[in-house]
């Protein structure tokens, strides 16, 4: 690794990830910046996710930005829209969503409520999806090489990532 390179990290919850992806990508801990995410995956290109993203690259000159998920990290809750109909009043309010996001593109980018609750189905799929948004993005500076990886027994693994179109 290139000596005080900035590399934005942005990874999972689990404890000692960060530690752990230094350690295994070779990475001096005071030239790391870390953001740490939830879900797997950037629901929203204009979010704050990745307003935090291009705050943190441009502030701190980062010259990598690097998404790693463990490859059998525990997604968020899959049935969280279930727990929220339980609920009588948030049920009401979830109708009402349901409307805006079958109405109302581009603000609601997805086309169900369900979709946006959800994370991708594995841990590649997010950080392939997470990689290709943030390339694309106008704001990233072009020199930023932006990779996605999984870690598995303190292994990091590239993962090929999405061209423009969606493709491999």
């Amino acid at each position: 690794m290139e000596e005080n390179k900035k590399i934005l990290m942005i990874i999972g919850m689990e404890k000692q990830l960060e530690q752990t992806i230094c350690r295994a990508g070779n990475i001096q801990p005071e030239n790391a910046l870390v953001l740490k995410s939830v879900f797997p995956d950037i629901s929203q290109p204009y979010g704050d996710m990745m307003r935090d993203i291009i705050t943190l690259v441009h502030r701190n000159k980062a010259e990598e930005i690097w998404i790693v998920r463990d490859k059998y990290e525990q997604t968020a809750d899959k049935d969280i829209s279930d727990l929220l109909n339980r609920n009588k009043d948030l049920s009401d309010r979830m109708q009402t969503l349901e409307y805006l996001f079958q109405n109302c593109s581009p603000e609601f980018p997805y086309g169900s409520i369900d979709e946006w609750l959800s994370p991708s189905e594995n841990a590649a799929e997010g950080v392939q999806k997470s990689v290709a948004a943030i390339r694309q993005h106008p704001l990233i500076p072009s020199h930023v090489n932006v990779k996605g990886f999984l870690i598995e027994n303190s292994v990091l693994t590239e993962i090929e990532t999405l061209n423009k179109n969606g493709a491999r």
